[in-house]
């Protein structure tokens, strides 16, 4: 503990409110809330803490504190900070942190549904949170059953021509005058009752349509109504759970943890029928337990909205349930309850939620395609160690090859999102040296690199190839390596990316803006990134190099035959393959290659076999 963390200690409040932990660059890596600042603060600094809990306090070099009226109020402060900073110790939610809503546009003549970010006070009437995957396969239904218009605002126009939207069906054409706005608020208001659940309604009014246009001798529109009075009753069947005991909006929610990983499973009931399900990864940052999951998730997902249902139906109690609860009713001006249902319908309904919350963890826990998470986990812990303002996409890394100075060869390979892509990986041959020196060919390599990006740029080009510059550089090597390679691309034009180095022997990280380097544990997601770059380049390296190295003494020894140009030398690599076939061949096998004649075979035999003479 320094002596500015000691001062501050003494002079907290006894208080509620919010404490920020910040480490020695100022960045802030943990939001918490406490009843009271003085006893919560302190007790960081105190004692002894599990293994999560001391790597936090060993970064802390600073913290501020924010003062509140009350314990709700630094409830609600807390989740706004952590969605702010993003701190790295704190729980990460994978998904967007913004759900969006259906729009039905009643504020226009001819309302459209759209795809709106947020709810809004604008004449118009959401539907919603939907998960981010469903939203888009809501709204192609409801264009499936319902021919609502899909132009824009600016293409709209009465008296123009009828879209294709409106000769395959999808579409009743207002613009053409074929629709009354009376009879396309008709339809709107049946969207409207379907995006609310409410399907025996629905249903009801289609059958309605269907006979009346039945007993007005109109077979065509009955039949639609009929087809679409099918599909609107299989999307009912398709309702998997039977909501019997009662109507009523409510959440059901269930989680369900593992290693460092929760899931949590909401199904959304509106009218007493589920209308939606989703689930959400966590990721545990400090090994949380699931009451302090759910309650950092409730914050984020509910948090500044002001459409929640009066009721939270959840598997267990979150931590500060009482306080969300008022928090969540504040923010909605209506009672807000978090409940754990103890018998009935709605326990079993919560059971089964939980059983998909279990099942999805399993699932996702054993996926082939969890490496894809653990890629996205690893660049963001990547990031927060760094200090990087964004998570680093493409990410190079160069090692250097050669054995003694002979043959010297550069690599650059490229990990787009984690995984490596070798369609962009690149080599290098030294051009500028003779001498074995690591620091300079490195030098060489990032500066040609560099400069046909440039160059690439400038001239337009389309794909790009080196234009597309990395977020993140890595060097194989240690401090040396790192400094001389910092040192040649500051030398050179552009905004340059952030470089590190990685030594082998210790697997220590150097950061140019640190004399120290950082060591992280063997098991860090981080470190398992940056060794696998570290490996594939030095791989790619030593291909290269034992490539050419292969090709110069098979081709300089070539080179010094008698009657053996160029033509011939490639004529005889594509029949034998390589020099010790040659060197095996006949003098009546190799006037067969073609090019060569029997004066030159016989010639290159002599020369390939000078060195048996006097041997037994």
């Amino acid at each position: 503990m320094n002596e500015k963390i000691r001062q501050k200690l003494k002079q907290l409040p006894d208080l509620p409110g919010c404490y920020l932990m910040k480490d020695s660059s100022g960045k802030i890596i943990y939001v918490g809330k406490a009843v009271n600042l003085k006893n919560r603060v302190r007790s960081y600094f105190r004692g002894n803490h599990d293994s999560k809990t001391e790597r936090l306090v060993e970064k802390i070099a600073d913290f501020e504190t924010v003062i509140v009226k009350n314990e709700a109020e630094a409830l609600i402060l807390e989740a706004n900070l952590i969605k702010e900073h993003d701190p790295h110790y704190n729980i990460l939610m994978r998904d967007d942190k913004h759900y969006p809503y259906l729009r039905l546009t009643l504020d226009e003549e001819f309302p459209r549904l759209l795809v709106a970010r947020c709810a809004k006070s604008d004449g118009s009437k959401y539907f919603g949170p939907y998960p981010s995957g469903s939203i888009g396969r809501a709204r192609e239904i409801v264009h499936d059953i319902f021919p609502l218009r899909t132009c824009s605002g600016h293409t709209f126009k009465k008296g123009q021509r009828a879209c294709l939207n409106s000769h395959i069906g999808r579409c009743c054409a207002p613009c053409e005058g074929k629709i009354s706005a009376e009879e396309y608020a008709k339809i709107v208001e049946q969207v409207s009752l379907f995006l609310q659940g409410k399907m025996p309604a629905l249903i009801k009014e289609r059958e309605r349509e269907m006979e009346e246009a039945a007993a007005e001798l109109r077979f065509e529109d009955a039949a639609h109504h009929r087809d679409v009075l099918q599909v609107l009753k299989n999307l009912a069947d398709q309702q998997e759970i039977d909501n019997s005991s009662g109507k009523g909006d409510y959440d059901l929610i269930a989680i369900a943890a593992a290693e460092e990983l929760a899931v949590v499973q909401l199904f959304f009931v509106r009218n007493g029928t589920v209308i939606s399900r989703a689930n959400y990864r966590l990721s545990r940052g400090m090994g949380e337990d699931e009451s302090i999951l759910l309650r950092h998730f409730l914050q984020e997902y509910y948090g500044g909205g002001d459409r929640i249902p009066s009721k939270l139906l959840v598997d267990r109690l979150p931590e500060d349930a009482p306080l969300l609860a008022e928090a969540f009713s504040a923010q909605t001006g209506h009672k807000v309850q978090i409940i754990v249902p103890q018998r009935g319908d709605k326990l079993r309904l919560l059971k089964l939620v939980k059983e998909n919350a279990r099942a999805i963890l399993t699932n996702y826990l054993n996926a082939k395609d969890r490496q894809e998470e653990r890629n996205a986990a690893a660049l963001e812990k990547l990031r927060h160690i760094l200090g990087l303002d964004v998570t680093p996409a493409r990410i190079e890394c160069y090692d250097i090859s050669h054995i003694q100075g002979t043959d010297m060869v550069g690599s650059m390979v490229v990990f787009i999102n984690g995984v490596s892509s070798p369609k962009n990986y690149r080599h290098f041959r030294i051009k500028t040296l003779d001498g074995s020196n690591d620091f300079a060919a490195l030098q060489e390599v990032l500066e040609r690199r560099w400069r046909r990006g440039l160059d690439e740029r400038a001239k337009g080009k389309t794909p790009l190839d080196f234009g597309d510059f990395p977020d993140l550089i890595v060097i194989d090597g240690g401090k040396g390596q790192l400094s001389s390679v910092v040192t040649r691309l500051n030398e050179l034009p552009g905004k340059k990316p952030y470089i590190i180095s990685l030594a082998k022997r210790l697997e220590e990280i150097y950061l140019p803006d640190q004399e120290q380097p950082l060591r992280l544990p063997y098991e860090d997601p981080a470190l398992q990134l940056l060794q696998r770059l570290r490996d594939e380049a030095h791989r790619f390296a030593i291909t290269y190099h034992r490539r050419l190295r292969k090709k110069r003494q098979t081709r300089s020894l070539l080179d010094d035959a008698p009657g053996i140009g160029p033509q011939r030398q490639k004529s005889l690599r594509q029949c034998f393959g390589s020099l010790k076939a040659i060197k095996a061949a006949s003098v009546e096998e190799l006037a067969a290659t073609p090019g060569m004649t029997k004066a030159a075979a016989a010639s290159l035999y002599q020369f390939l076999h000078q060195d048996d003479e006097g041997k037994d």
